[in-house]
Order: C-alpha cells, then sequence, then structure tokens
C-alpha cells in the first residue's frame, strides 16, 4: 500500500492534481515530500538550511533553503492534505479479537486535542482567546477510531474555537447502523444522541449535569441524594435503571449509577465551588448530590452490555487520551515553532501522515501477536522507536522484495523484544478489559442458554 501510495508517479499525479506540480523541474513532488517527512519525523523544528543540506545528502540535489521556502504554498498544503486523505481510505485493518464486542459494527471512540500556535496563525486557526490559559490561535484536531480493530474513523484538523459539540452535530450521519457510540460530555447533545438511535446505532455517554432526570413511572424527578442515601443503606457500589431524559422531548433510556471515592466527591466540591465562587454563584445541593457519581445514559438493552460491561467499555476512552500523549511527548505535534502558514500546515499535515503509519504498524503488528501470544504491544514504547527509524520506514516504502521484508521483520523484532505493556499496579489494563467482557459475553449467552434448554454443553467454553 504504502510503495503505491508513495511512488514517485502516484505522488507526481497528486501534485499535479493539486497545482503543486505545474511543469517538470528538478526538484520533484517525491523530492519535495520525503523531505517534508524527514523534517515532520524530528523532535525539534528542523531549519531550511538544515532541509537544505538533508535534501543534497538524500537525493545528491543542491537547493538552497529560500527555494525550499518558496515551494511552501497553499497548493503544496492540497497535495499533502490529499496525501493523507489517500492513506485514510486505504488503511489495512484487523479486529484483533474476534469475540470482543463482536455485536457491534464499530465501536467509535472519539476525542480532540487542542494546543496553542503562534497568533500570526489565528488567520487561519481561530483560538478562543480572552481567558487566561487561553490564545488568539489554537489548532484542534479531532480524532476517532474503531476500538475493535484500530482503523481510524475521523482525522480532522479544524481551528482551536470549533468545540466538540459542535463537531458531534455536523458529523452525526457518519455513524452506521450497529455502530456503538462512546462519547465524553463535550460532546453531550442529547438531539444528537436520539438520533443514533433512529440510525440503528448504540451510544455510551455521560449525562449532562443540566438534564433532567425523571421516574418513568411518576414522571417525577429522580433525587440524588435520595438515591445516594438509599444505595449505601443498600450497600449498593453501582446500579442500573430505566428512566426519562431530557428537558422537552423525554428519551427513555439507562441510566448507570456508580458511586465514587470519597475523595473524588470532595475534589469534585472544592472545584466547582471554586469555580463558583469567581463567578459569583453558589454550588446547589442537586449539583453536589450528582456530584457523588459517575452518570452515564445508553440505549444499549442489558442484554447486549450488562452494567459491569458498560462501564468497562466506557474505560476504553482512556486509551484515546494515551494515544494523543504519544503525538505529543513523542511526535511533538504541539511543538510546532512560528512559521509562515503554508509551512507549519504542511509539517502539521505530514506528522498526521507519520502519526497514521505508525498506527497502522502498531496496530497489524497487535493483531499478530495478540493472537500468538494473547499479549498487547505497548503504543508509547513502539511509537518512541518508530520515531526514531524514519530512514528504515523510507526504505521499507521504497525498496522492494526481501530487503524491505528484512528491514520490516527487523523493525518488528524489536517490539517483540521488549515493548509490551506493563501491569500497572492498582490499574486494569486493556487485555483485562477485553477479557473480562468476552469472558462475561460468553458466559451471558451460556446462562441464557440454560434458560431456553438449548445449551447441550455441561459448562461455559470460555
Amino acid at each position: 500500500m504504502l510503495r503505491d501510495v508513495f511512488s514517485a508517479k502516484e505522488l507526481q499525479k497528486k501534485a499535479a492534481a493539486s497545482g503543486f506540480y505545474k511543469r517538470k523541474c528538478d526538484f520533484t513532488p517525491t523530492m519535495f515530500f520525503e523531505i517534508l517527512l524527514y523534517c515532520a519525523s524530528q523532535p525539534e523544528t528542523y531549519s531550511l538550511s538544515r532541509a537544505s543540506s538533508k535534501v543534497r545528502a538524500m537525493h545528491g540535489f543542491k537547493i538552497t533553503r529560500q527555494s525550499i521556502d518558496g515551494r511552501f504554498t497553499e497548493e503544496a498544503v492540497s497535495f499533502v492534505k490529499e496525501i493523507l486523505k489517500v492513506l485514510l481510505e486505504r488503511q489495512l485493518s484487523k479486529v484483533f479479537c474476534e469475540d470482543f464486542l463482536s455485536q457491534f459494527n464499530h465501536v467509535r471512540i472519539k476525542d480532540s486535542t487542542r494546543f496553542i500556535v503562534p497568533d500570526k496563525l489565528r488567520e487561519h486557526f481561530k483560538g478562543c482567546g480572552g481567558n487566561q490559559g487561553m490564545s488568539n490561535a489554537s489548532v484542534s484536531i479531532q480524532y476517532e477510531y474503531d476500538a475493535r480493530s484500530g482503523k481510524i474513523l475521523d482525522l480532522n484538523v479544524t481551528a482551536g474555537l470549533r468545540n466538540d459539540a459542535t463537531d458531534a452535530s455536523e458529523t452525526k450521519t457518519q455513524i452506521n447502523k450497529g455502530d456503538l457510540v462512546i462519547r465524553d460530555l463535550g460532546y453531550f447533545n442529547l438531539s444528537v444522541l436520539s438520533g443514533f438511535t433512529d440510525q440503528g446505532a448504540w451510544f455510551i455517554s455521560r449525562l449532562n449535569t443540566s438534564i433532567f432526570v425523571l421516574d418513568p413511572d411518576t414522571r417525577e424527578k429522580i433525587g440524588f441524594k435520595a438515591l445516594y442515601d438509599q444505595m449505601r443503606l443498600q450497600k449498593q457500589t453501582r446500579c442500573d435503571k430505566h428512566v426519562l431524559v431530557g428537558k422537552g422531548k423525554l428519551e427513555k433510556l439507562r441510566l448507570i449509577v456508580d458511586i465514587v471515592p470519597q475523595q473524588v466527591y470532595e475534589e469534585r466540591i472544592r472545584k466547582i465551588n471554586k469555580q463558583n465562587r469567581e463567578k459569583g454563584y453558589a454550588t446547589s445541593e442537586e449539583f453536589k448530590a450528582r456530584c457523588r457519581f459517575n452518570l452515564f445514559i445508553t440505549n444499549v438493552p442489558d442484554e447486549k452490555l450488562t452494567i459491569e460491561q458498560t462501564m468497562l467499555v466506557y474505560r476504553l476512552r482512556w486509551q484515546i487520551e494515551l494515544m494523543f500523549k504519544n503525538w505529543k511527548s513523542v511526535c511533538k505535534i504541539n511543538k510546532i515553532q512560528p512559521m509562515k502558514y503554508e509551512r507549519f500546515a504542511c509539517l502539521l499535515f505530514a506528522k498526521l501522515i507519520l502519526i497514521l503509519l505508525n498506527i497502522q504498524i502498531i496496530c497489524n503488528m497487535q493483531v499478530y501477536y495478540f493472537k500468538e501470544r494473547k499479549m498487547l504491544l505497548s503504543e508509547n514504547k513502539c511509537f518512541k522507536t518508530l520515531s526514531e527509524s524514519f530512514s528504515i520506514l523510507r526504505c521499507i516504502w521504497k525498496e522492494k522484495g526481501k530487503k524491505s521484508e528484512k528491514r520490516l521483520k527487523n523493525l518488528v523484532g524489536q517490539f517483540s523484544a521488549n515493548h509490551w505493556k506493563e501491569k500497572r499496579k492498582n490499574k486494569i489494563n486493556l487485555i483485562e478489559i477485553i477479557e473480562l467482557i468476552v469472558c462475561k459475553s460468553k458466559l451471558y449467552v451460556y446462562l441464557e442458554d440454560i434458560k431456553k434448554g438449548t445449551n447441550p454443553n455441561p459448562s461455559p467454553n470460555y
């Protein structure tokens, strides 16, 4: 796939279509693209002078830094964006565990990451401005992937001013029948979530504190202080009930209630009291009562996901935070130095291309090793190795046959040596989440078959 997309013929075709390549020139689109990827792979911003020297070392072609700078145009940005688009369309993905959430088409996990950029870029990347810690210019990247296969479903660069709620409304038609959508509070929009139900999709979402929750029988508001007292009395830490949710139009959904530890509750109250004091508000007793819980709403019936499975599935969201950490700490996507917009945009999209390539390699290796050894590779360790291996990756897609295969095997050999996820004290890891969900699913099917008298096996196979 890489050899096709990154071939001189394909790159020239894309460059011509974008207007970047208008006439025959010794400094070809391939040279431009390869030096751009090399610069993007470096932990610090690579100067134009050093880029000029690197072009000569890589291709034996002499070019001045002024000439390289002149190649960074709107057409160049379009050229690099088009390559990223093609790579997203041609992703290779495999489900690494057939039984993991197999009742869903995709398990869509989405979040965004933001970072401040120089004010000179505010025309293209307008920030929120005003408040402390905000900037007149910032970048937002919306990232969505399928937790079953690792395939990237959405990768969109926008101005930092565009928030998650806007994205939820503008991308709601991308959800397909049978998908499970997992969202945090930033994306909360009850009408969008209701639309997923109409489309035959499923969702799990945190519950916004301003949304009313009613008892479906009495149509009265549920009192969370009374609910907390009741759960404590019955020695429950978690419960699951059907409720009506909304302000105008009411939706019948499952409400999952999980009591948080006392120290978490106290920290929440401390933070909200501080925020409200600064604004001249008082924290309501109702809000304080809700702070006792993690509250989730879902349209997934309990025969598809039990309350324990639902909580475990929502914890998968943490994987996207770890991914953003790799983007920033390893790939330095937020550390591009001040420069003109066209060069900045080309470098940003080039970094995303490298990130996409890394994710493809890591996910496919994870599938292989999970099936062979029931072990998962550490994305962080693999990202670090791949970030230092641009010259090897370049040779893999440029060379053919056994040479390319040998380089890839050597790279993969480094992964299998010491790149495994490690068990952290008091933390449930991804493998444990997968095994718990798969195990509970098989047990549930077994028990249901026993009830119906349709299971001849004396014990479940899990």
